[in-house]
């Protein structure tokens, strides 16, 4: 068993995918639940909005065949808690997400997130 904490998508809420909103935005929830690790389907990357640019950057320079251009951005150390959470490389544009607001699944609305 596993206890998880879910995600949903714009059209699964209330409000809906407004036009214009990125198809890959996902918001978190504290809905939590248990369930067999049988029901896991794949694996997927979850980003904060920062993080899904820069990948999608570097994504972008992989398919164009471009070297990375210096950044502003300070190179990320070792010691950055979320490094394991990156997606390794170029994997399906349709397992990477990104999450900067918060479902309230029981109030049915979307919050900005707090962090």
């Amino acid at each position: 068993m596993v206890s998880l904490l879910w995600y949903y998508r714009p059209e699964h809420t209330e409000q809906g995918r407004i036009p214009g909103q990125p198809p890959d935005e996902i918001f978190a929830s504290r809905h939590k639940d248990t369930n067999s690790v049988a029901c896991i389907e794949d694996k997927c990357f979850v980003l904060t909005f920062n993080e899904y640019c820069r990948y999608r950057r570097s994504v972008r320079c992989l398919e164009e065949g471009l070297k990375p251009q210096n950044s502003v951005v300070p190179v990320l150390d070792s010691a950055y808690p979320r490094s394991n959470r990156q997606p390794p490389g170029q994997v399906a544009p349709d397992i990477v997400f990104f999450c900067r607001k918060v479902y309230d699944f029981r109030q049915r609305r979307i919050l900005k997130n707090p962090c």
